[in-house]
């Protein structure tokens, strides 16, 4: 063996005895997944949907009679109380032709009395007296159309109300029905939210033990909802309905028309139902082997650990468990195929307190 060939296996018998370098371990990034508390038979459940805040009467201000704009002393944002002037047209037509109906009925006054004189006297026919009559009443009439006009050229807020928006400037030549102002009811709100169509049509009253609504600005506080109303029609995409909720304006924050808001609808269990804690749809997976399991959250390390269960027919109230999950465990309700065993979530939804 030359030199060269011996030197060439040495170097190559060092480098292999030389220690390796591990590879770095990759941090996986934490993944927000909506989680699920199993309940004991009989709890109450926690459904939470996402809502806007709507105001529960808004109106356009509009006159009734053309004009040219002359006043409008409010801005978007402001309040302002009923009966308060908004907006006003240049009154001076308006006020000549009041003016102008006041002498017709004047003068028309005067030709009925002289009428009557001449009818007393036997000098003119009664009808011409009943004649002069009706002109002075076609004459008031005009007057109060006059003056009804005069009162249509000023716009006042009909109840305490928002400014929501401007929809022209002053000195602007404006007809009748133009919208000038947008007003925002803000005494009473409403918050809308989607609700899937198997919940509305599944849940009575009976079963509704409470409806709150959260906001971002306030994420301890909950505020106490009603049901107003639903659309009758599912939206086309997300076959969810809208239904209204109202809620009243709470006085330490101001809660306006376009926030965003999260409804909780908290449903005790249907009458009859089967004393087993139930799982959402979306919460249970199947495996290689045919079996059913669900992603569960260390409640410390929050990492996830499949968990075999064995389940019922699904009904109204969800997926019933008929063994492998104990009271309190933390589930993963939706995005659970991205997961993997070990993988490290973020939490969202029903978290327990202790957890």
């Amino acid at each position: 063996m030359s030199l060269r060939v011996a030197t060439l296996a040495v170097t190559a018998l060092l480098a292999g005895c030389e220690a390796r370098t591990e590879p770095a371990t990759v941090q996986q990034s934490v993944r927000p997944a909506k989680v699920f508390v199993v309940r004991a038979p009989g709890q109450v459940t926690n459904h939470e949907f996402v809502a806007r805040v709507e105001a529960a009467q808004s109106i356009d201000l509009s006159f009734e009679v053309d004009g040219v704009l002359a006043q409008l002393p409010v801005r978007e944002g402001q309040t302002v109380g009923r009966g308060q002037l908004v907006a006003a047209l240049d009154p001076t037509d308006f006020q000549l032709a009041v003016r102008e109906a006041e002498l017709e009925v004047r003068l028309a006054s005067q030709d009925l009395d002289r009428k009557r004189r001449l009818l007393a006297q036997n000098g003119i026919a009664a009808s011409l007296v009943e004649d002069a009559q009706s002109m002075l009443e076609l004459q008031q009439v005009r007057l109060e159309q006059r003056r009804e006009s005069l009162a249509k050229s000023r716009l006042v807020a009909p109840f305490d109300a928002q400014v929501a928006r401007r929809w022209l400037d002053n000195h602007v030549q404006i007809s009748a029905a133009d919208p000038v102002l947008r007003l925002n009811d803000l005494h009473e709100l409403q918050v809308v939210a989607g609700i899937p169509e198997q919940l509305l049509v599944t849940v009575n009253t009976e079963r509704v033990a409470g409806i709150e609504a959260a906001f971002p600005f306030a994420p301890e506080r909950r505020f106490p909802l009603s049901y107003r109303e639903n659309r009758g029609e599912a939206d086309a995409v997300a076959q969810t309905y809208e239904v209204s909720f109202s809620m009243q304006r709470p006085p330490d924050f101001n809660v306006l028309p376009g926030m965003t808001a999260a409804v909780r609808i908290g449903l005790r269990p249907p009458a009859g139902a089967p004393a087993l804690p139930r799982l959402p749809a979306a919460a249970l997976l199947s495996g290689p082997d045919k079996r059913f399991y669900v992603w569960v959250v260390d409640p410390e390390s929050r990492a996830v650990h499949r968990q075999p269960v064995e389940v019922g027919a699904p009904d109204a109230a969800g997926i019933p468990v008929l063994s492998g999950l104990e009271e309190g465990v933390m589930v993963v309700a939706a995005g659970a195929r991205q997961l993997q065993e070990g993988m490290r979530v973020r939490p969202i939804g029903a978290v327990p307190e202790d957890a």
